[in-house]
């Protein structure tokens, strides 16, 4: 056995135990866990649900594990009996949930989509254990992967897991397994991965000609901005369109509060309901400094930011309480967004707070009450209406316009003494057959029965949930503040109904002040509210042309933008860090995606600049105010500047610097109106015109071609001496070179020169032997003399 993989297997062990979590899970012949033995994943991290994420499946994965009898049946290979995974495997993958979760502190999505591929592995190595897995299967359990989605996500996540825990950890004998998730040479195997690597560059932000900016005014990494059409009919619908359902009303103030502050989502589903903050300004005299022409007071929002140093502690992750400022113009909008989310959850939030109290799903009833068959089925279905009523149009309008829970008992009072419907379908349907229909002194009701005096004891109705329904359970368990305190799903803002199907059929109406689910929002249902992932989008419903129901987005791009604006707008990024939560000043530029002419928009120039240079050259201008670009034009433009003065120096900018170029190692500034570049896109081989810049995509450029050039020098440094000649020597000479003249680039500052003493790889040796524009200046002055 490997000893690092049995390291991390018995690491893994005295961490879970430590935990009270059963290791030798019981499951049956397809690998279901049983429900005494199974991890409760979010519980385990002290997050709170929903989700609700468990370790509940030791078999394969089903949709992987077909497709790899599929390619076996090719290769002329014994089909796979689908079960539970092997001993080892099982250990392995239980390990990696224990190690992300308990020592990497990630959340349970994260853990799930990495020890996933454990579950499509195992089958490919049938026998053999994790440790001494080989190439082969590894390619075998990649492409059955590769055929199991069409997008290319799984493939990636597959490749992500051989990588990060087998090959990272070494925890397999054979090093470097992730070079063999390659596809087979078949047409759809290379389809397929075509998929996958196109998926993979427009998730890095490379998409396009290798991350190529072709201009000044494309931003970068623009694939992680909103598409703007999809932003703002986003808009429209959460600032302007009534919502048709109060889980609706709940989702419109999640995104205003998400557009406004630009919050992770996370951290927008779980804004608590204490959330208002001032802060008094007060002048040297102790007056309100709105009376010397300043601010008195700003609103701050509370919140529990994510992915903090503080938010981890010994048994999990807790909340991390942090404030940000909310701007002066949205003061009032969000005020009074919050407002109201506050007040029609009011009745929802005390009966969350009474069930956690008391541990009961009816707190206002004895177990041992009898109540109406027609209340009953309200407060487990939540629908208003039980009754053949024909509600008033102005009633439904109005109550539609606000969702204030009072005008809920107009509606019951409307029903009183009509005749029911749906209860007889509800109260015989099988799923609740065995809640006894009692009469009002609570003897049982047998044959046909009249639903206008029909009861239901409490008692029974919740023992029905907890054994059979459990779906229909409140969220009543806590998690912890970095401080200590438990912290209930009650005293959080957006809390809605769970397992709601009323309103979702025909804008059905649920009874707020009844209805007994209750949980708070899902970070998913955010994200599935804008990209369509598990859930029907708010564009498909408040669209108002196929084109807008069409629309998507991902939530986290509003933050990008909002990130980008600020840039844009000139605010300091160590204000823009502290605004969004983050460690260090870095992570703020990792989402700034101005393009390079919003990064020189700002830059005030002299009044005899702008007459002057023409609209490159002022942009290379700008380049060299900001301290931004490095090269022979800027060194000769000072020059010209120092001897000749600053129109001469203009003049040369309009002459020399037509040409301002991106290229996928950074900027070049020089003058291409007669020839082509003879060296293009061979900047990083020492050329004295390449200067970095921040762009995120031309680090990782650098480095891929980093370890190129190293797989090249370890390949021919590898051959048999009787195999090197003198081709062996110059190859090797070459790919030296390059590597260490990369090492220099990535080493480089943005802004700097990467090589300030290379070779001018732009001119050919006869153009070298010219004159440059000084040398022309100073010859007219010797003459003139």
């Amino acid at each position: 056995m490997n000893p690092f993989y049995a390291e991390y297997i018995a690491t893994a062990k005295i961490l879970a135990k430590a935990r009270g979590l059963t290791w030798d899970l019981v499951c049956d012949d397809k690998g279901k866990v049983s429900k005494d033995t199974r991890w409760n994943l979010t519980e385990l991290v002290g997050m709170l649900p929903p989700p609700t994420l468990w370790l509940g499946q030791i078999g394969v994965d089903p949709v992987a594990f077909g497709k790899l009898n599929e390619i076996r049946r090719r290769m002329n290979q014994q089909p796979l009996v689908s079960g539970p995974m092997p001993q080892h495997w099982r250990d392995l993958y239980q390990a990696v949930f224990v190690h992300h979760l308990l020592v990497g502190k990630t959340k349970p999505q994260s853990a799930m989509l990495v020890a996933q591929g454990i579950r499509r592995m195992a089958p490919a190595a049938e026998t053999t254990p994790p440790w001494a897995v080989t190439p082969e299967q590894i390619q075998q359990a990649y492409n059955a992967v590769l055929h199991s989605g069409d997008s290319g996500k799984l493939a990636l996540d597959f490749a992500t897991t051989v990588r990060t825990i087998l090959d990272r950890q070494k925890l397999a004998d054979i090093p470097a397994l992730a070079r063999f998730c390659i596809p087979y040479p078949t047409s759809e195997s290379r389809s397929a991965q075509l998929r996958a690597e196109t998926l993979r560059k427009r998730q890095n932000a490379h998409g396009g000609k290798e991350g190529l900016r072709r201009s000044l005014a494309e931003r970068k990494s623009a694939a992680k901005l909103p598409e703007e059409r999809a932003f703002w009919e986003l808009a429209r619908i959460v600032f302007t369109e009534t919502p048709r359902t109060v889980s609706d009303v709940i989702r419109f103030a999640a995104f205003r509060v998400q557009i406004i502050m630009g919050f992770r989502i996370g951290e927008t589903a779980r804004l608590p309901l204490d959330w208002r903050r001032w802060r008094e300004y007060l002048d040297a005299d102790g007056s309100p400094a709105g009376k010397r022409g300043g601010f008195s007071h700003s609103l701050m929002i509370r919140h529990f930011a994510e992915k903090q140093e503080d938010d981890e502690r010994g048994d999990g992750l807790s909340f991390y309480e942090n404030t940000q400022h909310v701007p002066p113009m949205f003061e009032e909008i969000l005020v009074e967004t919050l407002e109201h989310v506050e007040k029609i959850t009011t009745p929802l939030r005390e009966r969350l707070r009474q069930q956690t109290e008391t541990g009961r799903i009816f707190p206002e009833y004895t177990e041992d009450a009898l109540v109406p068959a027609s209340e009953m089925y309200v407060r487990m279905t939540g629908n208003a209406i039980f009754t053949h009523v024909d509600l008033p149009l102005e009633l439904l309008r109005t109550y539609r316009g606000s969702y204030d829970p009072s005008f809920l008992a107009d509606i019951r009072n409307m029903q009183i003494g009509r005749r029911q419907r749906g209860l007889s379908a509800f109260w015989t349907n099988p799923a609740q057959r065995e809640i006894p229909v009692r009469t009002a002194s609570g003897l049982p009701l047998h044959g046909k029965i009249d639903w206008q005096v029909a009861h239901i004891r409490v008692g029974d109705v919740e023992r029905h949930i907890r054994n059979s329904r459990t779906t229909k359970l409140s969220d009543t368990s806590p998690t912890t503040t970095t401080d200590g305190t438990l912290l209930y799903p009650h005293e959080l803002m957006f809390i809605m109904p769970v397992r709601n199907v009323i309103e979702g059929r025909n804008n059905g109406i649920l009874d707020t002040t009844m209805y007994s689910a209750i949980g708070r929002i899902d970070r998913g249902d955010l994200i599935g509210s804008t990209s369509g992932k598990g859930c029907e989008p708010l564009f498909e419903r408040y669209g108002m042309t196929e084109e807008d129901r069409a629309l998507r987005l991902t939530p986290h791009a509003l933050r990008h933008l909002q990130n980008t604006e600020l840039f844009r707008l000139g605010v300091a990024d160590t204000i823009i860090t502290k605004k969004f939560n983050r460690r260090s000043v870095q992570q703020s530029h990792v989402y700034d995606h101005r393009s390079l002419a919003e990064d020189l928009a700002d830059i005030d120039l002299p009044p005899e600049a702008e007459e002057r240079l023409a609209d490159k050259a002022m942009q290379v201008f700008k380049l060299i105010s900001a301290n931004k670009a490095r090269g022979p034009v800027v060194d000769e433009f000072h020059r010209v500047q120092l001897e000749y003065g600053e129109e001469a120096a203009f003049d040369y900018l309009n002459a020399e610097a037509d040409g301002l170029h991106v290229t996928p190692y950074g900027l070049c500034i020089n003058s291409f109106t007669s020839d082509p570049c003879p060296k293009h896109l061979e900047c990083f081989n020492g050329c004295l015109h390449l200067a970095r810049t921040g762009v995120i995509s031309e680090q990782d450029n650098l480095e891929r071609m980093r370890d190129k050039f190293a797989k090249v020098i370890i390949t021919l440094e590898a051959l048999p001496e009787d195999r090197r000649n003198i081709g062996w020597a110059n190859q090797l000479v070459h790919a030296r070179l390059r590597y260490e003249n990369i090492i220099k680039a990535l080493g480089a500052e943005p802004g700097m020169q990467v090589f300030p003493d290379g070779n001018d790889l732009s001119v050919t040796a006869e153009q070298k032997a010219g004159a440059t524009i000084i040398d022309a200046m100073k010859r007219l002055r010797d003459l003139d003399d």
